[in-house]
């Protein structure tokens, strides 16, 4: 499992310009699947026994201008790819989105804005401040015991910290939902692997779906991105108008009779029942596809109506040709986003950074509608845009680390319960979690720091720590 683990950091080594950058992205890394603790980089500084100038080295290193970000994100999916664990349906793999929201606090945090809890719990507040995450994934393993492997997050609001104007191309978009979308197309798009995306009920606009309906896959002869979301309660839908009578003037009309989503499961004879698998387990259900024209869209989706033991559901796809009980399989591991985000939150602690800026206007802390949002003076954008920078690049290290401990699941099923000593009271399903993995990996790991293996990643960083880089030595004796 460490060789796994090691192997598949040194595919991270042509994306750094120098060595140094990326055993500092190693360190960060490891810390987040070894370190007992995460509540910002004084955590990794106390899991590898480092003070205060390595502090102030890895605050460098999220700013840092030695890698592009995009340029690492890419070479993390071109890697998940290439493990062949993707999930395939009708040759497409399988992608999640969704928005999570990070409490911040802070006065001086770009990113940080209004926002509105539409949760019925009352533990959290109807308005807070925070940022928006965007992220998406691809269910790797099998349907019936999957994960979401994170692939990219992105802070989707708070432009305005960044300079930018409410009319720039980067701001202009209206809905956080394009936001995804766009990021899931960007992937089929820049590895050529066409893709569904499954969305929930926050998504279903006509810009959602023409936005994924904008490039073209003249191989396939079909669009590189097919959504699967469902719809709203108070939807509605046409049937194609029948053919005008000759004497009559005007058009043809293309919207016939309104159909009421929700009237549709009076028709229950129209149904047909089938076997499925629904959240992890077999159901049987009753379904029934009917294609009808959208208004907002002027096209024709495929309408997915089930009645299932947790109630009815009414799905909206992009293809056609989509089998309904396929499309009930696929929507009922949307959830696993869901976890995605709760391990990087709770296990990974992936939102736990501190950065800020002193070049950012200070904001109140009580919450405020986001048109009152302060843009940085020109000269200082630049700062803003590397603790922007630090962000995201704090949150990609986390990406990576919980990707890496679900693709060791996935490989190294039967060693992780086999050296799994820790008690657990129940076992939830026979594939580990990322958090069982992590208390395997973890000792494993800091029992390599009492005999180092020569050449080893730990080996190199504990050098590095130490300030007898041998490559970066030479780097500098070469540019003196």
């Amino acid at each position: 499992m460490l060789t796994y683990l090691y192997d598949a950091l040194h595919h991270f080594r042509s994306s750094f310009s120098r060595q140094r950058s990326w055993l500092l992205f190693c360190t960060v890394v490891i810390s987040f699947i070894a370190a007992p603790e995460m509540i910002g980089v004084t955590s990794m500084c106390r899991f590898w026994l480092v003070g205060e100038s390595d502090y102030y080295r890895l605050l460098h290193f999220f700013r840092s201008k030695a890698y592009r970000l995009s340029s690492l994100y890419s070479t993390w999916q071109q890697y998940v790819l290439n493990q062949d664990v993707a999930v395939e349906i009708m040759g497409r793999c399988v992608l999640l989105g969704d928005h999570t929201h990070v409490v911040k606090d802070g006065g001086r945090m770009p990113g940080v804005v209004s926002m509105h809890e539409h949760s019925e719990t009352q533990a959290k507040p109807s308005y807070f401040r925070g940022q928006c995450w965007g992220g998406i994934g691809v269910v790797v393993g099998t349907l019936a015991a999957c994960f979401c492997l994170p692939l990219e997050l992105r802070i989707h609001q708070g432009f305005v910290h960044l300079g930018q104007a409410a009319d720039s191309p980067e701001a202009s978009r209206s809905s956080l939902g394009e936001r995804v979308v766009a990021m899931a197309l960007n992937f089929a798009f820049a590895h050529e692997r066409p893709a569904w995306l499954v969305l929930d009920a926050f998504f279903p606009t006509a810009k959602v779906f023409r936005l994924a309906r904008s490039v073209y896959s003249i191989v396939l002869k079909q669009p590189y991105l097919q959504l699967l979301i469902r719809a709203k309660k108070n939807y509605v839908a046409y049937f194609l108008a029948p053919p005008k009578p000759p004497h009559q003037r005007g058009p043809q009309p293309l919207y016939g009779e309104k159909v009421y989503l929700q009237e549709c499961f009076d028709h229950l004879h129209l149904f047909d029942t089938v076997e499925c698998q629904i959240y992890g387990q077999r159901e049987t259900v009753q379904v029934m596809a009917l294609p009808l024209l959208w208004k907002p869209l002027g096209d024709w989706l495929l309408f997915i109506f089930a009645i299932t033991s947790r109630g009815r559901i009414v799905l909206m796809c992009s293809a056609l040709t989509l089998a309904p009980a396929t499309a009930l399989e696929l929507y009922c591991v949307r959830t696993r986003i869901e976890t995605m985000f709760d391990m990087m939150k709770n296990l990974l602690h992936a939102f736990c950074f501190r950065f800020w800026t002193k070049k950012l206007p200070r904001h109140p802390r009580r919450p405020r509608a986001n048109r009152h949002l302060k843009a940085p003076a020109a000269p200082h954008v630049g700062t803003v845009e590397a603790c922007w920078q630090a962000y995201e690049s704090f949150v990609l290290c986390a990406v990576i680390a919980q990707g890496l401990l679900q693709l060791i699941a996935l490989r190294f099923n039967d060693t992780v319960w086999l050296q799994h000593r820790l008690y657990l009271r129940t076992q939830s399903r026979t594939l580990p979690s990322e958090k069982t993995v992590k208390q395997v990996l973890a000792p494993r790991l800091t029992k390599q720091f009492v005999h180092l293996p020569q050449n080893s990643v730990l080996e190199k960083i504990q050098h590095l720590f130490n300030g007898d880089n041998d490559d970066d030595a030479d780097e500098h004796r070469w540019a003196a």
